[in-house]
Order: structure tokens, then sequence, then C-alpha cells
């Protein structure tokens, strides 16, 4: 039933599904070829505002965010109208085992008080590298500190490799600053169209219904340069961008799951959670495009090796 279920979906088209745009790792004030850090954020801006779209930016403190800069861009998305929320001060990784919990939290109070007086202020909180605890004494105890401070979570159910194209991106223009970008836009519009179908069929399976998506992007030089296209790819595949706030008000969104290591992305956690694995296999085995598959990094990767990107 499962393949005959994954045939179907990966044959039709996928139309009128919603989607909120959430960018990480604000301000990510490093140096940058062709793009100075803080022009990207004005190119992202300007691109959100042409486009009508509203967005979550979860910000840390590192790579410039606890810095003059840092706080102003911060500020100019909160007054442009998007959410702002928080993604911790250091951007450490729960799962690792020298990382306590008490000494998380503190890091997580420490990030929020560089937004919580800026319009657009939001309290929802993504975990770094969307882990949520290696043991169940972390996993629960930082559920039990959010839930006391009335915080919510800032799931992602469609995850994606964004981080990796800016990386390669980013090697390349610094060795030939005059690089054609055509072709790594075309690669990311189809990296980013493999995810979405991928975690919008694997969503459907887990929770028997559409939900509206919320995908992960960062704060890089990649989106400066293309998220205008994205909206725009996404919108002439029939999928209509929604405001974050909308999209986190589905019940999916509320669930604390139980898997463990905990975290990824939504569907993922749900999935293990119920001891159910078998989706991303079938999806595999059923896959009649090589670009269905660009959603795992290793094809990617491979993919962007071939063509020398």
């Amino acid at each position: 039933m499962l393949r005959h279920v994954l045939f179907l979906l990966l044959a039709l088209p996928l139309a009128a599904q919603k989607i909120a745009l959430s960018l990480d790792d604000a301000p990510f004030l490093r140096p940058a070829p062709r793009m100075a850090a803080s022009v990207q954020h004005q190119a992202m801006l300007a691109a959100l505002k042409a486009r009508k779209v509203q967005a979550i930016l979860f910000i840390n403190g590192v790579n410039g965010g606890d810095s003059p800069e840092g706080k102003a861009i911060f500020r100019a998305w909160g007054e442009a109208g998007h959410l702002l929320s928080n993604h911790s001060y250091s951007h450490w990784d729960l799962n690792r085992e020298e990382v306590t919990l008490e000494a998380y939290e503190a890091d997580v109070l420490k990030g929020e008080a560089l937004i919580r007086d800026l319009p657009g202020f939001t309290k929802r909180y993504r975990y770094p590298f969307l882990r949520a605890g290696n043991t169940v004494a972390k996993r629960d105890g930082f559920y039990t500190f959010l839930k006391a401070r009335g915080d919510a979570i800032g799931h992602v159910s469609i995850d994606t490799a964004d981080w990796l194209f800016d990386e390669r991106l980013r090697k390349r223009l610094e060795k030939e600053p005059s690089a054609d970008l055509a072709p790594y836009r075309a690669l990311y519009l189809k990296h980013l169209w493999a995810c979405a179908r991928f975690y919008d069929a694997w969503s459907r399976e887990v929770f028997g219904r559409e939900i509206p998506h919320v995908i992960l992007l960062h704060s890089r030089l990649l989106n400066g340069l293309f998220l205008g296209d994205v909206i725009d790819f996404f919108r002439a595949k029939g999928w209509a961008w929604v405001g974050p706030g909308e999209a986190f008000q589905d019940p999916a969104y509320a669930l604390m799951p139980r898997n463990l290591p905990g975290g990824e992305a939504l569907a993922d956690a749900v999935s293990a959670q119920r001891g159910d694995q078998g989706f991303v296999k079938a999806w595999r085995a059923k896959a009649t495009d090589p670009d269905d598959l660009l959603f795992s990094e290793r094809r990617l990767t491979e993919r962007m090796d071939r063509l020398g990107l």
C-alpha cells in the first residue's frame, strides 16, 4: 500500500500547497565574495518586500549577532514586518555529550536577550542543527524549560542543504570572482524542489493529511543572491507562500516528539518516535528521475562534483 501511495505522489504534481519561509543563523556577518553580509540582508529584505512574503528569522549571538551591526540588522528585519525568534546564542549542539542542559538553557536565554525588545520578537525556539538532545533527561528537561517559559518549538517540515550550496559557491567565487552563477541557481532550485516533494509526501504519510510547510533556509550569501528566485519558483509550481505565524498554527507544530536522539525535521522525528523507518527507503525505490533524489546530501554532493560546482 505504501509503495502504491508513493508512486502516485511521485507521479502527480503538488498544487496549492502552503509554505512558510524561515531563515536560520542570522546575521552571519562573515566576509563573503560578491556581496557583503549587510548587502545580503538588504537583498533578502528587498526580495521579500517585492513579493509580499513574510519570513521568520532565527538568530544567534555568534557570527556578529551580538554586535552593533548585527543588532541593527535584527531591528531592520523586525521593522520590515518579519518575525524574530531565538536560535540560541552560541549555536551549540544539544546532542553533544559535553553540552549540559544547564549550560544550554543559559545560552538560550542569552540569545533571546538580543531580540526580546525588538519589533517582531516571537517566543519560538529552533534547535541548532535541529538536534533536541541525546538523552531522555536532556530532551525532556529542555521541553520542560520551554513549556515553563511559554516558548514554542520552531519546527521544520522541509529541511534543505542550502548551507552546502553556500559553502561551495563561496569557495568558487573566492577563486573566480566572475564565475557564472546560473548553474548554481539552477541546481539549487532543483534541490529545493526535491526536498519539498520528498518532505511533503513524508508529511502526508505521517499525519494522514496536508500540512502547511515551514522550509529551513539560512541567512547566507546564497539566499542574498537567489531568495527572490526561490519564492518565484515555488509560486510557479503552484505553492502559496504564507506567513510563518499561519503555518505554525497547525497542530502538527505543537508536537514535542519523543524520538532519541531528539530533533530533526518534523516527519522524520515523528516517524522515528513511532519506530516506522520505511518511508525513505520506499521513496528512493520508487524515484524515476535522478532529480527526485537530490534531497540527499550525498546525491547532491555527487551532482555538484560531476558538474564542477
